[in-house]
């Protein structure tokens, strides 16, 4: 009977041991969650806690400690949400166009002027027909009112 009962008491002791070690991993897995939630700038809160480590909800409220750095981290404001591979290429698409539509701006400018330039001419032309016209209209009708000599 003593030696089973010594067996038992070995075997509690090594259970207890495991359990508090893996107690212990659970407790830095939790420690670790917070921090590279605070770092990639998530919301930092007992169900992201307890889904990054790897943890139960209830393990974590039976750790107080553990509680209050959720709590403390929770209460930390974030500055920028986090941005995505996605937002990323999206701010690079923006970039381009709004390049693009300034290179198209510049050009509808100078295609602008070209285009008053040449409304100009064509003003200017207009005008020296219209005295050529003037001055062939004042001749034809001299033609017209002069008594014929036969």
């Amino acid at each position: 009977m003593g030696v089973s009962t010594t067996a038992r008491q070995t075997r509690t002791e090594q259970c207890r041991k495991n359990a508090q070690a893996k107690s212990q991993q659970k407790r830095q897995a939790a420690l670790a969650a917070i921090r590279e939630l605070q770092q990639e700038k998530h919301p930092v809160t007992r169900s992201a806690v307890a889904r990054r480590a790897g943890v139960s909800v209830v393990f974590l409220r039976s750790h107080p400690d553990l509680l209050q750095v959720i709590e403390e981290a929770e209460q930390q404001p974030r500055l920028t949400p986090p941005e995505s591979a996605a937002d990323k290429a999206k701010d690079q698409v923006i970039a381009a166009l709004r390049r693009r539509l300034d290179e198209l701006k510049q050009v509808l400018a100078a295609k602008d002027t070209e285009l008053r330039q040449k409304q100009r001419e064509i003003g200017q032309l207009y005008g020296k027909l219209a005295a050529q016209h003037s001055s062939h209209s004042v001749k034809d009708s001299s033609l017209l009112h002069e008594p014929e000599v036969i």
